[in-house]
């Protein structure tokens, strides 16, 4: 339960303190006093995202701060989860910055908004003044009536079982459209591999035959100049071989002389060895290097062949050649065992297939049944709420239209992630007149009262503790806001129950009113909200009940009002 709001510098409210009881809490004051602020900024403590245009003019930042008391148990779970200590009480804090540095405290600790999104979420459930529209869009009432099955379980269950269908539909429908596009090309993939293959390209290949065509078109100066340095090495008059072998002679001599020598004389016999090494190989790579002319056109054949598959085939080189046609073997060989690749998913998908039916038929069974307890409920909860002789229903369509993904058609019946159901809801409040949709028959204050009546059965005791109403009683008036009123006093022997109104049927049955106030000083606007007492109460009801100029009559009736709750 909700015991005390604070808030500071949002919109209009420079500074307000509210200490909240348990039952029926209502907010009154004239239009345009702030009373819906309030509840905008309970919505920061349920988690929803702030404005920075909340903040009070002149202030840097606004403040909403709460506390609440006697935590269920599963919100104490979820504190637990995301490492908050809690000893039955949570206080929820949240500060807006000019500068964007937003926070959000939990007990004093910082905390993620998702983390207060899920935990608020839970505490706190906010009631807009024209949620009741969304009965006239007929996608929400099968949400509408899984929640008052108490379903959403088995919903989520479908939803999993559908996504897992869908993805195996998917993966077989791409296999099937890969495989056929493969089969129409494959005489193409067999030509190209065929080719490849023909080619016998080597890594590197194209390196090494370049250096070959090199070779090939210098051959006469490489021939040459081998001659040429054999000639002066070895086989010339001068020829360095036989001049260093006279000098060696004389140096060995000289070295019998003299032992220092005898480095010098080891290095010119090396020397005069690697000289012969040089000359036999210049000699040798001579002999064997001549121009070919036919070789070097087999070279310039072999290198345009190369570029003409580079080409084709749109490689920088050889190896990227060599990587296609692996895929282009490895595409041919994926025919072979597309056949058992679509045989297995086949199975699956048809296993998925009857496990998502299976869920769907359980789902709508179980939503057919919940349909019939709804009808009953509802055209209960509508004569307590003074539409006397309701007609509720909510009906199953069928949907003729099977134009998207065949395989999720069984009998007439579309598959969805909702399961085979598509539920509108019919209603007539006039006897004798058969049922019509909901949306192009009901008033504004018949969806009111049907908003509220479908809110009362769905909430349940101990899950969310704090319920907001922001005037759920438009479109209401005369006898009617009494029902309404009574209704929400029913709904408060559960939930802690805060609801703005501005009709004094309504507020007389508060079990704590407070009224919101709009004061001008120095020149600033500021909202005071107060808390009433028993007298102030009944003031504040004549108010409402006689507008501008409250006789004893209206005050009297006004107490009779508030005394009688």
């Amino acid at each position: 339960m909700l015991r005390e709001l604070r808030i500071k510098n949002f919109a209009v409210i420079d500074a307000v303190e509210l200490e909240l009881g348990p039952g029926l809490n209502i907010i009154t004051g004239e239009t345009g006093a702030g009373k819906s602020i309030i509840l905008n900024a309970l919505g920061l403590i349920a988690g929803e995202r702030g404005s920075l245009e909340i903040i009070r003019h002149q202030e840097d930042e606004a403040t909403v701060e709460a506390l609440f008391e006697g935590l269920p148990s599963a919100i104490e779970a979820k504190l637990s989860d995301a490492g908050f200590d809690n000893n039955g009480d949570l206080v929820i804090k949240r500060i807006l910055n000019r500068s964007g540095k937003n926070r959000v405290y939990l007990n004093g600790s910082l905390c993620p908004l998702a983390v207060l999104a899920d935990v608020g979420g839970s505490l706190v459930h906010i009631y807009g003044q024209h949620e009741h529209h969304i009965l006239l869009q007929p996608e929400t009432h099968l949400n509408l009536l899984d929640a008052f099955g108490a379903l959403d379980a088995a919903a989520a269950t479908m939803k999993e079982d559908f996504t897992a269908l869908f993805t195996i539909w998917s993966q077989l429908t791409e296999t099937k459209e890969g495989l056929e596009r493969r089969r129409r090309e494959r005489a193409l993939l067999e030509a190209q591999t065929e080719e490849i293959s023909a080619a016998r390209l080597r890594t590197g290949e194209e390196d090494e035959l370049r250096a070959s065509k090199n070779i090939l078109t210098h051959a006469e100066k490489l021939h040459q100049g081998c001659r040429d340095g054999e000639d002066l090495l070895y086989e010339g008059e001068a020829a360095l071989v036989g001049r260093l072998a006279k000098f060696a002679v004389r140096l060995r001599e000289l070295a019998n002389i003299d032992e220092h020598l005898r480095p010098s004389m080891e290095l010119i016999d090396a020397s005069l060895a690697q000289l012969q090494e040089a000359a036999t190989q210049l000699r040798r790579y001579a002999e064997r290097t001549h121009f070919d002319p036919r070789a070097l056109e087999q070279l310039e054949d072999r290198l345009a062949e190369i570029q003409r598959l580079k080409r084709k085939y749109n490689a920088a080189g050889i190896e990227e050649i060599l990587v296609l046609e692996g895929e282009i073997k490895q595409s041919l060989e994926s025919l072979e065992r597309g056949e058992e690749q679509i045989a297995a998913l086949e199975k699956s998908f048809a296993l998925a297939r009857q496990a998502a039916w299976t869920s769907a038929e359980r789902l709508s069974h179980d939503r057919q049944r919940a349909a019939k307890k709804l009808k009953r409920d509802m055209e209960r909860e509508g004569k307590s709420l003074g539409m006397l002789e309701t007609t509720f229903e909510a009906r199953f369509l069928t949907r003729e239209d099977r134009a998207d993904q065949p395989p999720f058609f069984i009998g007439g019946r579309k598959l969805t992630e909702r399961g085979m159901d598509e539920v509108e809801f019919y209603f007539s409040s006039n006897p004798g007149e058969p049922a019509k949709a909901l949306a192009k028959v009901a008033s504004g204050g018949e969806l009111s009262r049907l908003m509220l009546a479908l809110k009362s059965l769905v909430l349940t005791p101990g899950v969310v503790s704090t319920l907001l109403f922001d005037e759920v009683d438009s479109g209401v008036g005369g006898r009617f806001a009494e029902i309404v009123g009574k209704k929400l006093k029913q709904v408060a022997v559960h939930h802690q129950v805060i609801s703005v109104t501005h009709l004094p049927q309504i507020a007389a049955m508060a079990d704590c009113h407070f009224v919101v106030q709009k004061e001008i000083e120095k020149g600033r606007t500021f909202t005071r909200v107060n808390q009433l007492s028993e007298k102030d109460r009944v003031a504040e009801v004549a108010r409402m009940l006689g507008g501008i100029k409250i006789t004893e009559q209206t005050r009297r009736h006004a107490e009779e009002m508030v005394r009688g709750k």
